[in-house]
């Protein structure tokens, strides 16, 4: 009885082994390159002082001021209140009060950079901790990228498969390894001291964004 279970065994291996669709499995990978055309803006009101009540009116004017314009300039759901602190500096020994608040804002035209950060400096910005690009057609950008990818695992697989005087068929498995959006473009903390005058009507490089896609495909691998 023992012999014949052990033949069956062997017998639906076999059968199993011929079935399997011999494949050639690959990464393909997609970018696509973008121009911004939009960023965003981190910036901060900061003011210190000894008297702390004085410094905190002070302050409030200051934000109250560049609320008010950038409520002219912008939708209200395009900039927003990120934090606000206030502490004392011990660590020099001068008893002084510091107040900080910072405010983000989303800036859906390029081109009003300089003129929207020239105004919000006169108004009282005197920090810029950061800005990054970003594009409007996130998806759409996105979608290309994939189909890139895509085109790129079937040219692979057919480059392997031809070098040895095979063919591919049908995609018999397709998985999303990585889809990334390269948007984040730091820029370093600068003051409204630091920035200074250039002269130009244009002082933001805003380069290109790059769109990834990875995507794992596995291919028949025909004779």
């Amino acid at each position: 009885m023992k012999h014949y279970f052990v033949l069956f065994s062997l017998i639906s291996t076999m059968a199993i082994a011929q079935n399997q669709t011999p494949t050639v499995e690959v990464i393909g990978e997609g970018i696509v390159y973008a121009t911004p055309d939009m960023v965003n803006i981190s910036i901060s009101i900061e003011k210190e002082g000894l008297d702390l009540k004085n410094l905190r009116q002070k302050n409030g004017e200051a934000v109250a001021q560049v609320l008010q314009l950038l409520s002219k300039e912008l939708p209200m759901e395009n900039f927003q209140t990120s934090y606000v602190s206030l502490y004392k500096d011990d660590y020099n020994k001068l008893n002084k009060y510091r107040v900080v608040q910072n405010i983000n804002i989303k800036l859906e035209d390029i081109s009003k950079y300089d003129n929207l950060m020239n105004a919000i400096f006169d108004a009282g910005v005197n920090r810029i901790d950061g800005i990054s690009f970003g594009v409007k057609n996130k998806e759409k950008l996105l979608q290309e990228a994939r189909v890139a990818a895509i085109d790129d695992a079937r040219k692979k697989a057919l480059l392997y498969a031809v070098s040895l005087d095979q063919n591919i068929g049908k995609a018999i498995k397709i998985r999303e390894v990585n889809s990334h959006f390269n948007d984040i473009q730091p820029v370093e903390r600068m003051s409204k001291m630091s920035l200074g005058s250039t002269g130009s009507d244009n002082t933001l490089a805003v380069g290109k964004i790059a769109i990834e896609a990875q995507v794992n495909v596995a291919f028949e691998l025909l004779k």
